[in-house]
Parts: structure tokens; C-alpha cells; sequence
């Protein structure tokens, strides 16, 4: 049950960032920005099937 935990904070988190990027990236069009984005994203998505894999 820890780890479980552990994993959807890292989710939150992950989460949480990527909304602070999509403000970011309405002013700044640079790639950089757009990178990170996509890389968080991924993050998100395997911290997700982590999670879903645990819970079954």
C-alpha cells in the first residue's frame, strides 16, 4: 500500500507540473518548453498504468 501511495503522489505531482507548463507555454513558444511537456506527459501515462496494474 505504500508504494501505491507513493506512486499517485508522484502522479499528482506530475500532474501538477504539466498544468504549470501549459500556462508557461501559452506565452513561450519555444521548443524547450514543448519538450517538457511531452516528457512529463509520458511520465504521467506510465505512472498511470503503474497505478492501475497495483490496484488489480
Amino acid at each position: 500500500m505504500k508504494e501505491l501511495k507513493e506512486l499517485i503522489k508522484k502522479h499528482k505531482k506530475i500532474e501538477l507540473s504539466i498544468k504549470h507548463f501549459t500556462k508557461l507555454r501559452m506565452n513561450d513558444r519555444a521548443f524547450s518548453s514543448w519538450e517538457k511537456l511531452r516528457k512529463l506527459k509520458k511520465e504521467k501515462l506510465k505512472l498511470k498504468e503503474l497505478v492501475s496494474k497495483f490496484k488489480k
